[in-house]
């Protein structure tokens, strides 16, 4: 263990990379006549372009636009036009009766908007060059992984094709019985697809949707904006609106009202609606998993492994859930927590029941078929 240390994260990763794609390598094996050489090369080979290719590109545009919104950012705020947009913008609001209360309170050479403008300038200015410090080190990190990416490109071929013998050594070492060794992978591999692929690839989608819709609208930085939306979502409550709101006021500042509009209905029909959709058909089984704790696995895997964390991150908290539950359900007796039916859970029903329709005929043939026989 010592000696692997130093590449610990990088086998990690590779190791978490075959766990969620095995049903993958499993159809190319199948595709190959069961050469699990090959077919361990070519499901690598397939990953890279499908997956791991263009996301370093969509990383690296996403990092030469965080630069340029960083610096366009800085000069916004440092050449004094967003204090003259949010000064148009309050005094064109209509005074209230709480604000002529509020005055009588008040000294008269109070200003409010100027004391709200300095710590928001200050504020904005740290967040804006803490990003044009982080983007790069992100850049650099990737640039400069060429020994790991070799590393994690022959872990994950020999991942593939040595996985049972793997699997088999690891319930060697185990002091759980057989029994709950095969129930603990059929429970992992449930949470692991729901919290990976549910959660990761539903946030993908989002920020697709959302970079559409800013497209329409006008906004430049469409990429950006969009991997910003996907990221965001995973937050609890309050989610995307932590950037499609800041994108509607642009776009009001730029295109007026409508247009600012229409991102806004934007954003709640269409990109907010995503979640409530895709979810329920990626979800398998009963695991029914809290926003928070989504959360927590991504971003804490992100803040301790880097860019690697997001996939390592959830599948970590997916083992560890398949743990808790199994000690609950066969050791504490606890019956196993009900799902809440929703109209995207009645969804998926409506899918498996059409699915088992459209298997119904071919089932009784075979049935003909073996009393022929």
């Amino acid at each position: 263990m010592w000696l692997f240390s130093p590449w610990a994260d990088v086998l990690l990763f590779a190791g978490t990379t075959v766990v969620v794609t095995w049903p993958v390598y499993v159809r190319v094996l199948n595709k190959t006549g069961r050469r699990a050489a090959l077919a361990a090369v070519l499901t690598t080979l397939l990953l890279g372009i499908v997956i791991f290719g263009p996301v370093s590109m969509l990383l690296y545009l996403f990092a030469v636009e965080a630069v340029a919104v960083g610096q366009q950012g800085i000069e916004l705020v440092t050449s004094g036009a967003l204090e003259d947009w949010l000064s148009k913008l309050a005094y064109s609001m209509p005074v209230t009766e709480f604000e002529r209360l509020a005055g009588e309170w008040l000294p008269r050479d109070f200003d409010p908007l100027g004391a709200v403008i300095g710590p928001l300038r200050e504020g904005i200015l740290a967040a804006l060059n803490g990003l044009g410090g982080a983007v790069p080190r992100v850049a650099n990190a990737l640039l400069a992984g060429g020994l790991d990416a070799v590393i994690f490109v022959l872990a994950v071929v020999t991942f593939y094709m040595e996985g049972p013998r793997l699997l088999t050594g690891a319930a060697r070492l185990s002091p759980m019985d057989d029994v709950y060794e095969e129930r603990l992978f059929v429970v992992f591999r449930e949470f692991a697809n729901n919290l990976v692929i549910g959660s990761l690839a539903t946030a993908a989608i989002q920020g697709a949707v959302a970079a559409i819709g800013y497209g329409i609208a006008g906004v430049e930085r469409i990429l950006f904006a969009g991997i910003l939306t996907g990221l965001f979502s995973f937050f609890p409550l309050v989610g995307t609106a932590v950037v499609w709101v800041p994108v509607s006021l642009w776009v009001l500042a730029h295109e007026g009202l409508g247009w600012a509009a229409f991102v806004v209905m934007w954003s709640l029909v269409f990109t907010g609606t995503v979640d409530n959709l895709l979810k329920p058909l990626f979800l398998r089984g009963s695991s029914n998993i809290h926003p928070l704790l989504i959360f927590l696995a991504v971003f804490g895997g992100l803040t301790w492994l880097g860019l690697p964390g997001v996939l390592v991150g959830p599948v970590l908290v997916a083992f560890f859930l398949a743990l808790y539950t199994i000690y609950c359900e066969d050791f504490l007796g606890l019956p196993p927590p009900e799902r809440e039916v929703s109209e995207s859970v009645w969804l998926q029903r409506i899918l498996v029941w059409l699915g088992q329709e459209r298997q119904t005929p071919s089932a009784e043939g075979q049935e003909g078929a073996a009393g022929q026989d």
